[in-house]
């Protein structure tokens, strides 16, 4: 392969960035995808110290091809560049770390951030190849890796605090999924409740008006915390935020059409008006992330 320098490796990626949100375009997104990570797997052979940002890089690359092979139905192909996407990003932020300086503050919140997300995106490919339990064992490494930097998520960076939001989330529709295909005890349900409780705290701090996308997971998890406490019979606390997120899912119309659906469900399980849509325990589609 002919060198490719840092300005064309770089608009290669975000071309290849670009190609992955179009479902119209992905089979070209996943050779371009190739292209980039082997273009940053040189620039990191030919340097006697790698840079650190080229590192980054081809870890972000790795992490989105593994997500695209998934979404192609190849999830099983997607685990390995997801894992090893994991592995360099568990490096950088080891090294960002060692650096010292605030937890919570860049770069070490960036570096954070995006390992526990990678984590949890390993995680959903994980389920989509049919690995239930090795989805359970990433997200609940996602969650501890966070906790072992920052103690506890409210110290944590604003990067940190999204990531970790998201992989309590994950954790809880995981724990959920298993209560529903293999009930066994109330344990595992409560653990759901457990998880997604902490994604709505983390979510609620986050939420902003300006920002649809923060309102958008925090009615996803809306959903899921009603639909798990109304599962335990905690009535009371069910209620309360089913009517949170019926506010929340009225006010995004039909770009809530998941959250709405949850909260349908809850509402039936607590005998209120609602109309069952059957379980949602399967992997939500990718959302693409910016980096």
């Amino acid at each position: 392969m002919r060198h490719v320098g840092p300005d064309e490796r770089s608009r290669l990626f975000e071309q290849a960035r670009e190609w992955s949100r179009r479902p119209d375009s992905w089979a070209d997104a996943d050779r371009l995808w190739i292209r980039v990570i082997d273009a940053y797997r040189q620039a990191a052979r030919g340097s006697v110290r790698p840079d650190r940002h080229d590192q980054q890089q081809l870890a972000r690359a790795l992490r989105w091809r593994g997500m695209l092979l998934s979404a192609r139905g190849r999830a099983a192909e997607g685990m390995a560049p997801g894992g090893e996407a994991v592995a360099i990003f568990e490096r950088v932020y080891d090294a960002v770390a060692a650096e010292g300086g605030d937890v919570a503050a860049p770069p070490r919140d960036d570096a954070l951030a995006e390992l526990i997300a990678a984590l949890t995106d390993l995680a959903e490919v994980a389920f989509v190849a049919g690995q239930p339990a090795t989805r359970r064992e990433l997200l609940g490494r996602a969650v501890a890796v966070g906790l072992t930097a920052v103690g506890s998520p409210p110290s944590a960076g604003p990067g940190t605090r999204q990531a970790l939001g998201a992989a309590y989330h994950h954790q809880a529709t995981a724990l959920l999924h298993r209560h529903l295909t293999r009930p066994s005890s109330l344990d595992g349900l409560r653990d759901a409740v457990l998880a997604a409780s902490r994604a709505c705290e983390l979510r609620q701090a986050l939420h902003d008006p300006a920002r649809p996308l923060s309102l958008r997971e925090l009615a996803d998890t809306y959903g899921l915390y009603a639909r798990c406490l109304a599962m335990t019979g905690d009535v009371e606390r069910a209620g309360v935020v089913l009517a949170l997120g019926d506010r929340l899912v009225k006010l995004l119309g039909s770009a809530a059409a998941q959250p709405a659906e949850d909260l349908r469900v809850a509402a039936e399980l607590l005998g209120r008006d609602g109309v069952p849509t059957g379980a949602v325990t399967g992997p939500r589609r990718f959302r693409w992330r910016r980096r």
